[in-house]
């Protein structure tokens, strides 16, 4: 923490320890934010663990869903087909 900062429950995320123990309850930071209350250490290391795969697994959806509709340029009509069909209304 820096000196200038007057509020010691500032949690930054890069700080090498990622758990810590508040009111007898374990938790650990993400960059969006403090996951838990968990009752032990281990639980919440447990509790990253799964943390970790469910955001590799979403991202490894998102980019399977995205090459799934991936638009194929090649198969789009030309546009100067609509301009010859609204000139002949």
């Amino acid at each position: 923490m820096r000196e200038s900062d007057d509020n010691e429950k500032i949690r930054h995320f890069r700080t090498g320890n990622r758990f810590f123990n508040e009111n007898g309850s374990w938790w650990f930071s993400t960059r969006e934010g403090e996951e838990g209350p968990f009752r032990s250490r281990e639980q919440a290391e447990a509790g990253m663990a799964r943390y970790v795969e469910s955001i590799r697994a979403m991202h490894a959806f998102k980019l399977k869903q995205s090459e799934r509709y991936k638009v194929d340029d090649t198969r789009r009509p030309d546009p100067s087909i609509w301009d010859k069909q609204i000139d002949s209304l």
